[in-house]
């Protein structure tokens, strides 16, 4: 770039003046050249600093369907030192639950929560595993206002040494509310703390030329780095016209599948819906889903080969559906063998190992594909892949659940935990696929976010609908 110098800037001197006029005509040389040095530097400035990771080329051109946007500066992309850690720690400071206040009247059922005019709330199925409780205010209140280094954590959670993937799966036009902002970055940081990537997995048909436009319009900033996004097309060509396929919503099963085949570093993963939410810390609730898991493990049985890491974990029951369930159909039926040979459970969160993904793939390339809610439990239990059933507490209004299913020896997979459930398991109630209960559960909760005593137990909970939460 050509710049002329200011006007004002003298000739140079080619006679001898006077001293007074020599020194002016030095002040005026210095003053020029420092204005003109400014004005390259801040051009300098602007070019390094320009957005110029940016680009106009099409992300799905590359290969991957992950949002491309530019990136602040990575970190922690190495196993931490010890004092690395305590540096983070130093930086975010999870939420922390009341532990003095009592959640169970002792030698009864019914919940305690310390807000007036709420419903009297029974624990219907195992009890909570810590005597403390949450106010909604101390759940969340580490991420209304995050620091920009809190932030920066957050876009940057996910790390080459991980090998296990958080997955929150959501529709294009899931709207973004401040309650659901919450619920995502504390999502992001406590699954992190359990040494687990997370990604938004987006379901989107818009034009692929337009995913970053939308993707920068609609998502959080500090959450666009973990950003996946997904079309129908994508999927029937990850499908390649092997096997039937409805619609995304029957046959969710296969983004994740589509997802652990193109990212080669996980052998496993946890997917969650948009409307599930946890009144608890996830790393703790995850941590506590491992130590149960091993705790059988060490008790299987001579006959049995249980894996380190299980095949499929649910948060319901699995069991053989009724003959008449309105999601079978016949070819299904004939692909696996009949209905003695099925099995499911409501699907709102699963764990899932690549090893089951793997084999779904080969069920895929066979023809074979099914109502998502049965299609990964089936293949599992044909295959003598490890399932294993997480109970965790449920609270209903009453004083019994919305049903129990007795899981009999026969209905358990050949490596299936036979330690678990041969009494009868509960089943709805806060964890269901209606929302009469959650959804006042949840919501008593909020309302009373501003009573310091009113504290709820760690409960996972499902449905919560409403744009307010969502």
């Amino acid at each position: 770039m050509h710049m002329s110098l200011p006007e004002k800037f003298p000739p140079p001197v080619t006679a001898r003046g006077t001293p007074i006029r020599h020194l002016r005509h030095i002040v005026m040389l210095v003053t020029g050249t420092f204005f003109v040095l400014v004005f390259f530097l801040s051009i300098k400035f602007y070019v390094l600093s320009a957005p110029d990771a940016l680009s106009t080329k099409d992300p799905s051109l590359s290969g991957s369907t992950a949002a491309k946007i530019p990136k602040p500066p990575q970190k922690n992309l190495s196993p931490l030192s010890q004092d690395e850690k305590s540096h983070t720690a130093s930086i975010f400071n999870p939420p922390t639950p009341n532990t003095e206040h009592t959640i169970l009247r002792e030698g009864s059922n019914v919940v305690l929560t310390g807000a007036k005019n709420s419903t009297r709330w029974y624990s219907v199925s195992v009890p909570p595993a810590r005597n403390e409780c949450w106010s909604y205010t101390a759940r969340f209140k580490p991420y209304v206002s995050p620091s920009p280094e809190v932030m920066d954590l957050i876009a940057n959670n996910n790390k080459p040494t991980n090998t296990r993937a958080f997955i929150v799966r959501l529709a294009s036009g899931h709207p973004w509310g401040k309650e659901f902002k919450l619920h995502a970055r504390s999502v992001v940081l406590e699954a992190g703390l359990a040494n687990y990537d997370v990604f938004f997995l987006i379901h989107n048909d818009g034009p692929a030329s337009k995913r970053r436009e939308w993707t920068n319009k609609y998502i959080p900033k500090e959450l666009r780095n973990l950003t996946q996004i997904f079309s129908t097309g994508d999927v029937k060509k990850f499908l390649n016209g092997t096997a039937p396929f409805k619609n995304i919503m029957e046959h969710n099963h296969l983004a994740l599948q589509m997802f652990l085949t193109n990212n080669k570093q996980y052998d496993f993963i946890y997917s969650i819906e948009s409307d599930l939410r946890l009144i608890g810390r996830w790393d703790e609730f995850l941590n506590n889903v491992d130590k149960e898991y091993k705790s059988h493990r060490e008790r299987q049985e001579a006959d049995q080969d249980m894996p380190e890491t299980p095949d499929l974990v649910s948060f319901a029951a699995l069991k053989r559906p009724s003959e008449g369930w309105m999601w079978f159909d016949d070819k299904c039926l004939r692909d696996f063998g009949g209905h003695e040979d099925t099995r499911t459970a409501i699907g709102p969160m699963w764990g899932w190992s690549r090893r089951l993904i793997e084999k779904m793939n080969e069920y895929n390339e066979k023809g074979v594909n099914c109502y998502y809610e049965y299609f990964a439990p089936t293949v599992a239990y044909k295959e003598s892949l490890t399932t294993f059933y997480y109970q965790h507490p449920l609270y209903c209004p009453r004083n019994s659940p919305s049903g129990r299913h007795s899981l009999e020896l026969e209905e358990l997979g050949k490596n299936d935990p036979r330690t678990v459930q041969y009494s009868k398991a509960a089943t709805g109630c806060t964890y269901f696929f209606v929302n009469p209960h959650s959804q006042k559960f949840w919501q008593e909760w909020y309302d009373a976010r501003k009573t310091p005593s009113a504290c709820w137990p760690t409960a996972l909970v499902h449905p919560i609908k409403g744009e307010f939460f969502n």
